[in-house]
C-alpha cells in the first residue's frame, strides 16, 4: 500500500493540484498563498515542488497530495486515493484500495447520486418539462452541464425507484430526499412536479437539490434540508464549475437564483456563483478569499435585493475582499437582462459597478431623501442622513472606504458652507470617537475566568527555547552548520518531545541530511507522518539564513537553558532540606551548586 501511495504521489504535481483551490505565487524555490485551512491576511501557506509537499507556517497544516485533498474536501483516504490515481493516470483495482467500512456519508452520497440519475432520466421522458426549460432560454448543452432534472408529479415515484434498488428509506430521509408522513406510516417524495437543480460540493459530487415549480405555485423554490453532506451557510451553487474561472479572472460574480446563475454561465460569465436561499455568510467570504481579489454583487434592485447586497458586501469587506454592487435596470434580473439585451448589457453593469461604501451611502440618502436633492433638504433630515451615514462608515474596516463615505456626507453638514475641509475633519473626529467607544465597550465585556493551573501540567516551554531547538534541527540540513550541531544531538536535553524524536530519526539516517541531493529522498527514509511534517517545515524555511555562527548561538542557548534548569532543581532540593530540617545536603551537591553558579557567570 505504501508503494502504491508513493507511486501516485510521485505522479501528482502538487502545485497544480493546490492551484485549483488556492492562488499561488512564486516565492524563491517554493510557491506561497493564503492558507485554505485558516483565515489569514498574509500568505503563510507554502508548496514545495522539490518535496511535493505543503506546509502552513501559520496553522501548522502539512503533508502531501493525499493530506491536502482529504483535508480540503473531507475525503477518506480511500476516496482520496481513487481521485488522485485517476488524476495521475494510474488504474486501481478495487482490491488494491484500503478497506474501509462504508459510513453514513458514503451511503448518503450513493443515495443522492441515484436520485440525481432518476431525476435526469425523468426530464428526458417529460416533454412539458423540457419545453419549460427551452422557453427559459436554456440550451441542451447547458441543461447537461448543470445536470438539470425533473421530479415527477406524484407522491412516491422516487421512493419506489429507491426501493427497487434496495436503498434504505431511512437513509433517504436523512439525505433530504424523502419526508416522513405525519401519521408515521412511511415516507413520501420531498420534490414533486418541479425542475431539479443538483447542488454539488467542491469535488463535483451531488450533495443536495434545489427545485423550482414551472408555474405560479408557492413556494416557488424548495431546497434540500441540511444533512451530513450539505450545509447552506458555506455552500455555493455552481462552485465546482466556477472555481477555475474565478481563479483565472481573480474576480467572482454573486447572484441569488439558480436560473440567474445558469444563464450567466451560458452567456460566458463562468466566474459566477449563487447563494442557496440563505444570507451570504462569513463562511462564503472565507471560501472566496482564497481565490479572488474582488467580488461583484448582482442582486435584484428591489428593497430586499438591496438589503441582501449590503449584508453580503459587509461580510466580504470584513474578510478583506473589495466588494462592488452591479446595478441592473429597474425590474431586471441577470436572467431577464441577458435574454433581452445580451451579454454586452450585463458587462456594462459590471463595468459601472459601485464600490460597496458608496453604494451603502447612496442607499441611505435615497431612502431618506427620495428623489429630492439632498442638499435642499431641511436641516433635521440632513442630520438624520449624516447620523445614518456615520453608522454605516463605522461598520467598514477600510479607512479608504470610510473616507469615501465621509466625503459624500460632508456637504450635508452645516460647517460645509463655511469650510469644506473643517466639515470633513469634524466628521473624521466623530467617526474616530465612535470607534474608540466601540473598542472600549468590547474590552469591558466579561472576560473568562483565568484557568486554575493543574499541578501535574507540563510547564510551558519558552518560545526562545522552542525556536532554538527547531533551528538546531534545521542546521543539520546544511554542511557547514551540520558540522557544528550533529555531534551534540545525542546529548541535548530536548524540551519538545517531537524535536527529540526527529533528532533520533536524523541520527539513524543512512547518511547525514545534507548529503541528500533531493530532500524528498530524505523524507522517504522517515516513516512517521508527524516527523515528515516537521522536517518538511524545516526544509521549506528559508529565514533566518543558516550559518555555523547561528547554529553555534542556538546550541549555546540550549546549553545555558539546560544549566539553568539543573541549577533550579538543585536549589529546590537544597531548600527542601532546609525547610524540613532533614539531613544536610552532601558536599558533592553543594560543590555542584557553586560550580554551576560560577559557570553561569562566565
Amino acid at each position: 500500500m505504501r508503494d502504491l501511495r508513493e507511486a501516485i504521489r510521485d505522479r501528482i504535481d502538487l502545485v497544480e493540484l493546490v492551484s485549483n483551490y488556492v492562488r499561488l505565487e512564486r516565492a524563491g524555490k517554493n510557491f506561497k498563498g493564503l492558507c485554505p485551512f485558516h483565515t489569514e491576511k498574509t500568505p503563510s501557506f507554502h508548496v514545495s515542488p522539490a518535496l511535493n509537499r505543503f506546509h502552513c507556517f501559520g496553522c501548522g497544516a502539512s503533508g502531501d497530495a493525499f493530506a491536502f485533498l482529504m483535508r480540503m474536501e473531507g475525503l477518506s483516504f480511500r476516496e482520496a486515493m481513487r481521485r488522485l490515481a485517476e488524476r495521475a493516470g494510474i488504474e486501481l483495482r478495487e482490491e488494491s484500495l484500503p478497506q474501509e467500512a462504508p459510513d453514513e456519508r458514503d451511503r448518503l452520497r450513493r443515495l443522492v447520486y441515484a436520485a440525481n440519475f432518476f431525476y435526469r432520466q425523468c426530464l428526458k421522458r417529460t416533454p412539458h418539462a423540457q419545453q419549460y426549460l427551452a422557453q427559459r432560454g436554456l440550451t441542451p448543452e447547458t441543461i447537461e452541464a448543470f445536470e438539470l432534472g425533473y421530479a415527477p408529479d406524484g407522491w412516491d415515484y422516487l421512493l419506489r425507484f429507491l426501493e427497487r434498488h434496495n436503498f434504505s428509506l431511512d437513509d433517504a430521509e436523512r439525505a433530504g430526499l424523502l419526508k416522513a408522513r405525519d401519521d408515521g406510516s412511511g415516507y413520501y417524495d420531498r420534490f414533486r412536479n418541479r425542475i431539479t437543480f443538483p447542488i454539488h460540493d467542491a469535488s463535483g459530487r451531488v450533495v443536495a437539490f434545489g427545485a423550482r415549480t414551472m408555474g405560479d405555485e408557492e413556494p416557488k423554490y424548495l431546497n434540500s434540508p441540511e444533512t451530513p453532506l450539505f450545509e447552506k451557510r458555506n455552500t455555493f451553487y455552481g462552485w465546482h464549475l466556477a472555481r477555475g474561472a474565478i481563479l483565472r479572472q481573480k474576480a467572482a460574480i454573486i447572484v441569488e437564483g439558480y436560473l440567474d446563475l445558469i444563464m450567466l454561465h451560458q452567456y460566458g460569465f463562468t466566474h459566477s456563483l449563487a447563494t442557496l436561499g440563505t444570507a451570504f455568510t462569513e463562511e462564503h467570504a472565507a471560501r472566496l478569499k482564497r481565490l479572488t481579489e474582488r467580488v461583484y454583487l448582482m442582486f435584484d434592485s428591489d428593497p430586499a435585493g438591496v438589503r441582501a447586497a449590503l449584508r453580503a458586501g459587509e461580510a466580504l469587506v470584513q474578510a478583506g475582499i473589495p466588494a462592488l454592487v452591479a446595478r441592473l435596470p429597474q425590474g431586471e434580473d441577470p436572467d431577464s437582462l441577458l435574454r433581452t439585451h445580451g451579454a454586452p448589457a450585463l458587462q456594462r453593469a459590471l463595468d459601472t459597478a459601485t464600490p460597496l461604501a458608496a453604494f451603502g451611502t447612496e442607499q441611505i440618502i435615497h431612502e431618506l431623501a427620495g428623489e429630492r436633492n439632498p442638499l435642499e433638504l431641511e436641516p433635521a433630515l440632513k442630520a438624520q442622513i449624516v447620523e445614518r451615514g456615520l453608522e454605516w462608515a463605522q461598520r467598514l474596516p477600510s479607512e479608504l472606504d470610510q473616507m469615501a463615505c465621509l466625503e459624500r456626507l460632508a456637504p450635508l453638514t452645516p460647517a460645509y458652507l463655511t469650510s469644506p475641509q473643517v466639515a470633513l475633519q469634524t466628521l473624521q473626529r466623530e467617526l474616530q470617537r465612535r470607534r474608540r467607544s466601540q473598542r472600549r465597550a468590547r474590552s469591558t465585556q466579561a472576560t473568562p475566568a483565568p484557568e486554575t493551573p493543574t499541578p501535574s501540567a507540563r510547564p510551558a516551554i519558552p518560545k526562545a527555547i522552542f525556536q532554538a531547538e527547531s533551528e538546531v534541527l534545521r542546521a543539520t540540513l546544511y554542511p557547514e552548520s551540520a558540522a557544528v550541531v550533529l555531534p551534540h544531538l545525542p546529548s541535548l536535553e530536548w524540551q519538545v518531545p517531537l524535536h527529540a524524536h526527529l533528532a533520533a530519526a536524523i541520527l539513524a539516517l543512512p547518511k547525514p541530511p545534507y548529503h541528500y541531493s533531493n530532500p524528498a529522498e530524505m523524507l522517504q527514509q522517515i516513516a512517521d507522518d508527524s516527523l515528515q511534517d516537521l522536517l518538511t517545515a524545516l526544509v521549506m524555511q528559508e529565514t533566518p539564513p543558516m550559518s555555523a555562527a547561528w547554529a553555534e548561538g542556538c546550541l549555546q542557548r540550549l546549553t545555558q537553558d539546560a544549566l539553568r534548569r539543573k541549577r533550579a532543581r538543585l536549589v529546590a532540593e537544597l531548600a527542601q532540606h532546609a525547610a524540613h530540617e532533614i539531613a544536610p545536603p552532601s558536599a558533592e551537591k553543594l560543590q555542584e551548586y557553586w560550580r554551576m553558579r560560577v559557570e553561569s557567570m562566565e
